[in-house]
C-alpha cells in the first residue's frame, strides 16, 4: 500500500505539517530559548471503522512541541509611597532613577545644537544673588 501523505484531505495534511514545521524553525532561531530542548512535530491519524468494517472516519491532527521562552531577572524597588500610603513597585536596572544615561546626554548636545538650551554660566546674575 502506498500512501501519498500530501493528498490527504485534500492537501490539508501537508498544510498543516508545513505551518507546524514552520513553527519549529522559528522556535529553534529563536535566541530566547534554550538550543539544547528538542522540537516534535507528530502527525496522529486516528481511524474509527464502522460497523461492516467497509468505511472508517479518519481524524487527522498535526501538533508542534517547541521549547518554552527562558527566563529572566529584572529589579524592581518596593515601598510605601507617603502621599498615598499604598505599596508601590517600580522595575529599575542598572541604572538610577533620575540618572541621566549616555542616550539622554546625546540628547541634550542635539537640544544645544537647535538652540534649545540656555547656557546659566553666561546669564547675568541678579543683585540680589550675588552677581
Amino acid at each position: 500500500m502506498d500512501v501519498n501523505l500530501n493528498s490527504i484531505g485534500g492537501g490539508a495534511l501537508q498544510e498543516r505539517f508545513n505551518r507546524e514545521f514552520e513553527k519549529v524553525v522559528k522556535n529553534m532561531k529563536d535566541p530566547n530559548t534554550s538550543y539544547k530542548e528538542t522540537r516534535k512535530v507528530t502527525i496522529t491519524l486516528t481511524f474509527k471503522q464502522d460497523e461492516d468494517r467497509n468505511t472508517a472516519v479518519c481524524t487527522c491532527e498535526v501538533q508542534s512541541k517547541l521549547a518554552k521562552a527562558k527566563s529572566f531577572d529584572t529589579n524592581f524597588g518596593i515601598g510605601r509611597d507617603l502621599k498615598t500610603d499604598k505599596y508601590v513597585a517600580r522595575e529599575f536596572g542598572t541604572q538610577i532613577p533620575g540618572q541621566l544615561g549616555f542616550d539622554d546626554v546625546a540628547s541634550a548636545e542635539q537640544d544645544a545644537q537647535h538652540g534649545n538650551v540656555k547656557d546659566f554660566n553666561k546669564q547675568k546674575l541678579s543683585p540680589a544673588i550675588g552677581g
